[in-house]
């Protein structure tokens, strides 16, 4: 049986697992940071907007990425491995600041988003370089980077009791 949470918003999903965020009032903001598996965030949740719609910004930075024609993930699939990496991108230690307005987890404001990577290890030749604007040019980088934070905040929170700031 599935977890009823699992379809809940990101914002609803870290009230249950984040003490502080149980007693947050309509009009209150909540700030904290969280060190996770797959990178470092700032997490700012605004006030209240509507019926359990609360801004969500993230801003911290992603260890690395693995980018391959058919995906984007924080660990490089077996397949990839299997091949020796060929095809594949490694986007290592990326700036992110995403903006959710709604907090639900699925709709960025994009024109708020920023996925930059500070150095890039193409395993993928000339096709690598076509994929890497083809990346860069589209929602594909900032959608991806939020559902692995998104993951990794809420795997971290429910591993431990992680220090929350």
């Amino acid at each position: 049986m599935k977890n009823k949470r699992s379809h809940a918003s990101f914002v609803e999903n870290l009230r249950h697992k984040v003490r502080s965020l149980k007693k947050l009032r309509p009009q209150d903001v909540h700030v904290f940071t969280i060190d996770a598996n797959y990178g470092h965030y700032q997490i700012v949740i605004g006030p209240k907007k509507g019926h359990n719609q609360r801004d969500v910004e993230i801003t911290g930075e992603i260890h690395h990425l693995f980018v391959s024609p058919y995906s984007i993930t924080a660990n490089p699939t077996r397949h990839e491995i299997y091949e020796n990496m060929k095809n594949t991108i490694i986007m290592r230690n990326l700036e992110i600041h995403l903006h959710d307005p709604k907090g639900d987890g699925k709709n960025l404001l994009m024109k708020d988003c920023k996925a930059h990577p500070r150095e890039y290890i193409n395993l993928a030749g000339k096709n690598g370089l076509l994929l890497m604007k083809h990346i860069e040019g589209s929602r594909r980088l900032s959608h991806a980077a939020y559902k692995i934070i998104q993951e990794d905040i809420l795997r971290s929170l429910k591993k431990e009791e992680k220090r929350v700031t």
